[in-house]
């Protein structure tokens, strides 16, 4: 079997979110990059009952490589991601309160009004200018792709929140701080906002990425 290390990692995240409520049912899938290896979760198997057997690897042109099972139905979500985007390696997609119900309002984004956006997010959390309905799935991946651009997650217009990151542990990470972000959000929205200036959103994700836990006081 192929990755299977990966695999044990994939079911371990699926079964952590939903043991903290950022998965119901089986609404919810993770994937991880190995090379020209996308590792996906299949479709609708119950994560408590899901084995490493269960998962799907593809290629990066979609091909099932391996696993008897369905991959994911928003499998294209994470494809298209990956093509674009070379230093990602890990996502989650959620279907968590505070992201979906940003999902339903009519903004493009969610600004960046905390340093935790602005240092593992890179700044504002996009949303998809537009609804796609549940069997577009390769039209739902290239909105993702072409909303997310360089930031490390994205909110599906009336869907919910793709959360990505250099490992699948900060793929975790970044789908906490994005759930964070939008409930902050949700709670001050009517009120003068105070948002971090471009250029700081910058410097600390750079910081972030390249200096901190290495620089000496």
């Amino acid at each position: 079997m192929m990755y299977i290390d990966i695999k044990c990692a994939i079911i371990d995240v699926c079964r952590k979110m939903v043991s903290e409520g950022y998965f119901i049912g089986t609404w919810g899938n993770v994937s991880a990059r190995e090379g020209d290896h996308i590792i996906l979760t299949p479709s609708r198997i119950e994560y408590d009952k899901m084995r490493p057997e269960d998962l799907v690897v593809i290629d990066l042109q979609g091909n099932i490589l391996e696993g008897n099972r369905v991959p994911t139905s928003e499998k294209e979500v994470h494809r298209q991601i990956y093509l674009r985007r070379k230093d990602i390696r890990g996502i989650v997609h959620s279907h968590t309160e505070k992201a979906m119900s940003v999902s339903s309002m009519s903004i493009p984004s969610v600004p960046c009004v905390v340093e935790e956006m602005s240092q593992l997010l890179g700044g504002e959390i996009p949303v998809t200018d537009r609804y796609i309905p549940a069997e577009q799935h390769l039209e739902l991946g290239l909105a993702a792709a072409d909303a997310i651009r360089d930031k490390k997650a994205v909110i599906l217009r009336n869907h919910g929140g793709v959360a990505c990151g250099k490992h699948l542990a900060e793929a975790v990470l970044a789908t906490y701080v994005m759930e964070k972000a939008c409930g902050i959000y949700l709670n001050i929205r009517d009120q003068a906002i105070s948002i971090i200036p471009e250029q700081y959103v910058m410097s600390e994700h750079d910081r972030y990425l390249h200096r901190y836990g290495h620089e000496i006081s």
